[in-house]
């Protein structure tokens, strides 16, 4: 037997433990058990999340729909989607930068400066947006979508002793980038970047790879432990970058539970998750917030650098809204529903 278990992937042993874990931390009397996968530390705000949805759709459901989250991710970031459709899963979260080739509608949050610094504002207004404008449009595959989140704005961070104040800092230094528009931007200008996960993040920025890093909130500059290497950082008007993350489960685990607890699931996520979602993600940015201020040098982006950045930006939204038009659907109105949300919403 022990020359079996040597043989198994790390990710068949992680599946059994999954199984075995969902037999055992749920009740006979439930109907339906998912797995729900969680690919951040456990302390992470995602992760805390998730545990919160999940305790919400036990209560809702008078447990007839348990939730169980393994203790440790059963796959890299960019496979969630693939991982629940394959089964490995039953459902999970995923940053729309690593499914941008086949989901688009979300992407109306990335484009650049459209987002607050506030996650649950955004979050919101990417949901009523999104509902008005693909309700009929069905773009993920295989999956359900449960709810769409938005983190809080982004700004530059500079990891020696010139703050980034102008394009040309910005491009003038080795940057590490989130994939989307912020290291587009950077790179179709002449910026050096390296792009790729935020779990991947903390050892570049430790190791001294990159001068500089943009497209995290500061909540997230915390938990990943970046925050101790940047030694200023430039906040712009409207967030350079905010990025989206869809929650799904399978089609084939959503057929399992019945009309009757799918609508109070429904409950529970949508624009009611955006908005506690959100929340929760808003507060630990406030006390990120604190940690920079108390920590870097805070500088404001002059108007001709915010001009210049907003100018840069201008190809990645026409592009965004062009990919949408052969869609079918107006790209410009949904770009501009969602920035009236955002900025509706700010205002409340």
């Amino acid at each position: 037997m022990a020359r079996n278990l040597g043989r198994k992937s790390m990710k068949e042993l992680l599946a059994i433990f999954a199984t075995a874990l969902v037999a055992m931390s749920t009740s006979a009397s439930a109907q339906t058990r998912i797995l729900l996968n969680c690919f951040t530390p456990p302390a992470h705000v995602w992760c805390e999340s998730v545990k919160d949805w999940a305790e919400r759709v036990d209560e809702v459901t008078e447990g007839r729909v348990r939730v169980v989250i393994p203790p440790k991710s059963m796959s890299p970031p960019p496979e969630q989607i693939n991982s629940v459709r394959s089964g490995l899963f039953d459902a999970a979260f995923q940053f729309n930068g690593f499914m941008a080739q086949e989901v688009a509608g979300p992407m109306v949050a990335m484009n650049p400066f459209t987002g607050s610094d506030r996650s649950a504002v955004n979050s919101v207004a990417l949901w009523r947006t999104y509902q008005e404008f693909f309700r009929d449009i069905d773009e993920f595959e295989g999956v359900e979508l449960l709810a769409l989140l938005v983190n809080p704005g982004a700004n530059f961070y500079s990891m020696n002793d010139d703050p980034i104040l102008s394009m040309d800092d910005a491009l003038g230094r080795k940057m590490w980038a989130l994939p989307g528009a912020t290291s587009g931007i950077l790179k179709q200008n002449g910026g050096s970047v390296v792009s790729g996960p935020a779990a991947q993040m903390t050892e570049i920025i430790q190791r001294g790879v990159v001068d500089g890093f943009v497209g995290i909130p500061p909540e997230t500059a915390v938990a990943f432990n970046v925050m101790p290497y940047a030694k200023s950082v430039t906040r712009t008007p409207r967030s350079v970058f905010t990025a989206t993350f869809s929650f799904f489960i399978s089609d084939e685990k959503w057929a399992e539970i019945s009309p009757e607890d799918q609508e109070l699931i429904r409950s529970v996520s949508g624009e009611e998750f955006a908005r506690r979602v959100g929340g929760i993600f808003d507060g630990r940015n406030v006390k990120g917030m604190e940690v920079e201020e108390g920590s870097l040098s805070i500088h404001q982006a002059s108007d001709e650098f915010y001009a210049a950045l907003q100018e840069a930006g201008k190809p990645f939204a026409a592009k965004w809204v062009g990919r949408i038009d052969g869609m079918g659907v107006d790209g410009a109105a949904m770009l501009a529903r969602y920035q009236e949300l955002v900025n509706e919403l700010s205002s409340q």
